[in-house]
């Protein structure tokens, strides 16, 4: 049984971060590097997959040793708690493009990111950003994932049962859910969410399988050869379909898009399967690999640990640099500045949390055998603290 934590998670979901930020300021250069230059899928994929694994450990441990109330509500809590970061990040962004707009006399900025609807119908868009129905553009996956929480105990229920039972369920939701174009509404605008959760949540369901595998089993799928093999294949025709742009190819197959289309709002089956090819890939690395030995002091691993923060702060970050890119072309010089000055803000956030968790929970230690006297000011409350060590400020 595997308790401990893994550090490869908190690696993976901060290298993921990383490059949710970078995709977030369209136009730079650094974005022609991130992973989704190399396969179907990107690193939202990888983030709701690590997210359902690692509620495997924060809630499903003890959902399945039968405090299933309190797992609950502690998911709900935190349900909460992405709901109130997701209204600030709205807010913030709001205020970021009209201050674009007001300092660089861009108008044009309120017809970005869904903005449209706060010059036309902005009392039925402030009801939609309250509801999470209207959402900015790149302020979107919060209430995606703010879903999954709401669902995890449901989704527990059926894993306590049997995995293959919850996983059964979840595809075949992830199926209705194409078939049938079922979504959460988009109001006051037609259409859904872009992140579909009724879609999204097989990616989260196969992250908390993968969870539940490794706590039961030691690891999540054993490695084969043969799957390996597979995967690397698949990995590698992604990887050429995208380089050498062989669109044309997957289109001749005359196939339904969930097949061999590369939805992302409904999670095409291309981008599941590149998402599982890789994780699979690097999940059994070689012992010796760099990816198969990370360090708690790892600076992703310490930008993984922190997710939510990062990733607001990410967001913030991101949002400006669109302000301040808006127009421009490439400049190595510029987007390098940008782009390197926000990962640096990121990664100071995250050193900051690590010490402050510490110095939270450090004791300090007194001096054996020695006790502060009482002072007379404590009157008549002196007795209660006689005899007892009296820690230095």
């Amino acid at each position: 049984m595997a308790t401990g934590r893994d550090h490869r998670v908190d690696f993976w979901r901060g290298v993921a971060l990383s490059m949710i930020f970078i995709n977030h300021i369209p136009g730079n250069l650094w974005e022609n590097f991130t992973s989704r230059n190399f396969g179907f899928s990107d690193a939202a994929e990888l983030f709701v997959f690590l997210a359902g694994f690692a509620s495997a450990y924060a809630y499903g441990r003890q959902f399945v040793a039968g405090q299933r109330l309190v797992a609950s509500l502690k998911a709900w809590r935190r349900a909460g708690s992405l709901y109130l970061v997701q209204m600030m990040l709205t807010l913030v962004a709001l205020g970021i493009f009209c201050w674009g707009v007001l300092a660089f006399g861009r108008g044009d900025l309120l017809h970005t990111i869904g903005l449209d609807a706060f010059v036309d119908t902005p009392v039925q868009m402030m009801v939609g950003l309250a509801t999470l129905g209207h959402q900015l553009g790149y302020v979107n996956i919060l209430p995606m994932y703010t879903m999954m929480l709401l669902m995890l105990p449901a989704l527990l229920f059926l894993a306590r049962i049997d995995l293959r039972l919850m996983l059964g369920a979840s595809v075949t939701l992830w199926l209705l859910a194409a078939g049938f174009d079922i979504d959460m509404p988009a109001y006051p605008l037609p259409g859904g969410w872009f992140f579909n959760p009724f879609s999204w949540q097989l990616v989260f369901a196969i992250g908390l399988t993968c969870g539940f595998r490794r706590i039961k089993l030691g690891r999540a799928v054993p490695y084969r050869p043969w799957l390996m093999a597979l995967a690397i294949g698949y990995a590698f025709l992604a990887f050429l379909t995208i380089r050498c742009n062989l669109w044309s190819w997957w289109g001749s197959l005359d196939l339904p898009v969930m097949i061999a289309g590369f939805d992302k709002t409904y999670v095409s089956l291309p981008r599941l399967l590149h998402l599982l090819a890789v994780v699979y890939i690097f999940a059994n690395a070689a012992p010796t690999s760099v990816f198969s030995n990370i360090s708690k002091d790892n600076l992703f691993a310490m930008l993984g640990r922190h997710s939510l923060p990062v990733f607001a702060m990410g967001t913030i970050l991101a949002l400006f640099g669109q302000v301040l890119k808006f127009g421009k072309p490439q400049n190595f010089l510029e987007d390098t500045l940008l782009i390197g000055s926000g990962l640096v803000l990121q990664f100071a956030l995250a050193r900051y949390l690590e010490w402050w968790n510490k110095a939270k929970q450090a004791k300090i230690q007194p001096t054996a055998g020695r006790t502060s006297p009482v002072p007379a000011t404590y009157g008549a409350h002196a007795p209660a603290f006689a005899g007892r060590t009296i820690r230095r400020l």
